[in-house]
């Protein structure tokens, strides 16, 4: 999670259009150039010690299933609840 990068973003910026290095082309999604989250991530992975990487790879860990958590509470919440039935009100008209 926090592996640091074979190219920096500023390299892939300074050459538009080329395609990104293998390692960034693994990743499923891609983050804009002044991320500020990403910037602190990448100047992080660079420059932290490794004790500090690994508390890093803790929380994100942490934030993460603490993420599924919620979002199984809310699917079994959403499954426990009745079908409301139909939103449709039958208005006569006379």
């Amino acid at each position: 999670m926090f592996d640091p990068p074979e190219q920096s973003r500023t390299t892939r910026a300074e050459t538009p259009g080329a395609p990104p290095n293998r390692s960034e082309s693994d990743h499923a999604f891609e983050c804009v150039e002044w991320c500020p989250i990403c910037r602190t991530a990448d100047v992080l992975r660079a420059n932290a010690p490794p004790e500090i990487r690994d508390q890093l790879q803790s929380v994100q860990r942490e934030a993460l299933l603490t993420t599924r958590a919620l979002i199984d509470s809310y699917l079994e919440r959403l499954d426990s609840q009745p079908d409301p039935g139909p939103r449709v009100q039958d208005i006569p008209i006379e």
